[in-house]
């Protein structure tokens, strides 16, 4: 299991903690490699795969074994945002609403008034007693 890990070119999401596995790296530049320094045991072995970034979402894989026993370490890489410097709005566009696509201001209460006589219609009819001559 890592003792310690630090990465002297980027940083990690959070501090190391032996017991997590899984970080993120966010790099402020472009950079072609991680720059990894860690301590183990002496008994263990280390291998890093996938170190080598291109400018796109990476995940570098730490495995660290030895006879017994492996424990991976993942670190997700993002490369640097790219902003644009100059961006154009324009605040002076008009909004232009069309009267005619609105709706009458009665439509909302005629279609609760129909919706209401409709179910009392239904009502009448299941419940009406009947006579009997």
């Amino acid at each position: 299991m890592l003792k310690d890990l630090t990465i002297t070119n980027a940083k990690l999401s959070v501090d190391f903690n032996p017991l997590n596995t899984r970080y993120t790296i966010i790099l402020d530049s472009e950079i072609e490699k991680l720059d990894i320094k860690y301590e183990i045991d002496d008994k263990d072995n280390i291998s890093i795969f996938n170190n080598l970034l291109d400018g796109k979402k990476k995940e570098v894989v730490i495995t660290v074994y030895n006879d017994e026993e492996q424990m991976s370490y993942y670190l997700e890489v993002y490369p640097p945002k790219e902003e644009s410097v100059l961006t154009e709005d324009d605040y002076f566009t008009q909004l232009e609403v069309n009267n005619k696509e609105y709706m009458s201001p009665y439509i909302a209460p005629l279609i609760g008034v129909s919706c209401f006589l409709l179910i009392l219609t239904f009502f009448c009819f299941l419940f009406k007693k009947s006579k009997k001559c």
